[in-house]
């Protein structure tokens, strides 16, 4: 027999990718760069991932892309600039490729799964990678600073798709923005720290738990009241 999602009240299916508010989840995250900047962007990435951020300079981005370095200053600013319109471009195209990274209809493994990807791949990340090995203190000031109001921007990005899953009655009756605000830390968390073990492993040994939805009362008994 093949179930089919639905939601409390008619609301909207979580079935398929199709019915993820995603572009308005993005509109909460710094504009997406124009694809004109993506050489640009590129040779910043790689230089990053060559030298670490600190190390390195204009002229090493204008040295990758073959170019004078008064093109990069004009297309992409300095070096804390390129910096952000890197971190602004990528996060977009992880928001845009979620509806093809999970499992339909949206239950507790799912969740599971999505997180351990999304965990795998940040860390596999090239410019991540060389952060994590050499630069753990530029890491420490860019939690500080800027941490915080990504996450918010991520939480907010996930709302509505908590909010879709929990109609379906495939994950538990949790309130939508604190389920969001502990997925998003807890995906930042295993970013920066490496859990020991298997992550699925980790991830499903108190998410699972806590996402499944609880089963109707036994027929023929009563909850007491307190």
């Amino acid at each position: 027999m093949t179930q089919t999602a639905t939601t409390d009240l008619e609301g909207p299916r979580v079935d398929s990718p199709s019915v993820l508010p995603l572009p308005e989840s993005i509109q909460g995250f710094p504009p997406l760069p124009p694809a004109s900047l993506d050489p640009f962007l590129d040779a910043t990435s790689r230089c990053f991932a060559r030298y670490g951020v600190r190390r390195t300079s204009v002229q090493d981005v204008a040295q990758e892309l073959g170019v004078n370095r008064t093109t990069v200053y004009r297309q992409v600013g300095n070096i804390e600039q390129q910096a952000m319109l890197l971190a602004a471009r990528d996060s977009h195209r992880l928001l845009s490729s979620l509806p093809a990274r999970i499992t339909f209809p949206i239950g507790p493994q799912s969740v599971v799964d999505l997180l351990a990807t999304l965990v795998r791949e940040a860390r596999a990340h090239p410019v991540l990678a060389k952060m994590l090995a050499d630069e753990r203190d530029l890491i420490g000031s860019f939690v500080a600073r800027d941490v915080p109001d990504l996450m918010e921007r991520a939480t907010t990005a996930f709302v509505p798709l908590v909010s879709l899953a929990i109609g379906t009655g495939n994950l538990a009756r949790r309130d939508p923005m604190a389920l969001a605000q502990w997925l998003v830390r807890i995906t930042a968390s295993l970013i920066l720290i490496e859990p020991p073990g298997e992550l699925e492993d980790f991830l499903a040994e108190l998410l699972i738990p806590a996402l499944t939805p609880a089963g109707p009362a036994p027929r023929g008994r009563r909850r007491r009241s307190r």
